[in-house]
Order: structure tokens, then C-alpha cells, then sequence
């Protein structure tokens, strides 16, 4: 099994051409590096119908890195969400200082909007609600206007 034996292959200029310029993403240096690598692959994909564990190694690394750079993607989203949140939360409590009723209140009622519409909101969705704070003065004010 160790002793390596010659073998001559014939193909045409452009298929050459190309195993040249896709052996940096094959990580091999040689010619015969990459055609080994390539039986070996055949191989494998060849067996595959008796052996499944060849296919999944790589399936499951390139999950692996899809899942990763999404996860990243989304984190790098949600935490510039988070601060601009954390920034009009900031503003509007500048504004105005709320009773803890209302705010519970008001609290259970945006969950359970987010939750009735998969986190799918809009304004308008938000304007069609009732005033809780018209007839019920939760705002901690001076009786000025809201």
C-alpha cells in the first residue's frame, strides 16, 4: 500500500488550465497532490451509498459555517438594534416619567401584540389600540397636556 506507482493521464489544455488555478482552494501544491485529492474524493463519493460518513463531515462543516456567519451577522444586527432601542427608550423616558401601572400595562399588552403577530409590528397596527392613558391619567404629570 505505500509504494507509489506512476500513472499517465491525458487531458486538454483548459482542464488543466483550471486544476492550476483551483489549487490554492484545494491546498495543494502539486499537480499530482490534487489529482490524488480528487480520486480520493471520487472515492469516497463513490462508496457513499454503503458509507454515509463520508458525506457528512462535509455537509455538517459547511453547515457549521453558514450557522456561524449568520449567527454573527444576526448578533452584529441585534445588538445595533438593542442600542438604538435602548436610545428612543432613553428619549421618551426623558420626556415623560410614567406611573409603574401603566407601564406594566402597557408591557403585557405590547408581549402579547409581539407574540399575536410574530413580532411584526407597525404603527398603525399600534394606533388602532385603545388609549389605556385617555380615560386613566397614568402619565406622572402635572395635569398638563401629553
Amino acid at each position: 500500500m505505500d509504494k507509489k506507482y506512476t500513472l499517465t493521464i491525458r487531458m486538454d489544455g483548459k482542464t488543466e488550465q483550471e486544476i492550476r488555478e483551483k489549487m490554492d482552494d484545494a491546498h495543494v501544491r502539486s499537480l499530482n497532490a490534487f489529482v490524488l485529492k480528487a480520486i480520493d474524493f471520487y472515492l469516497g463519493y463513490l462508496r457513499q451509498g454503503k458509507n454515509l460518513n463520508f458525506i457528512s463531515p462535509i455537509l455538517a462543516s459547511s453547515i457549521k459555517s453558514e450557522i456561524k456567519n449568520t449567527e454573527h451577522n444576526l448578533s452584529e444586527m441585534v445588538y445595533k438594534m438593542a442600542v438604538q432601542l435602548s436610545m428612543l427608550t432613553q428619549i421618551v423616558a426623558d420626556e415623560k416619567e410614567f406611573y409603574p401601572e401603566y407601564l406594566d400595562e402597557l408591557h403585557k399588552w405590547c408581549a402579547e401584540k409581539v407574540a399575536s403577530t410574530n413580532g411584526i409590528i407597525s404603527l398603525e397596527d399600534m394606533q388602532q389600540r385603545e388609549n389605556v392613558y385617555t380615560d386613566l391619567d397614568y402619565f406622572n404629570s402635572d395635569g398638563g397636556d401629553y
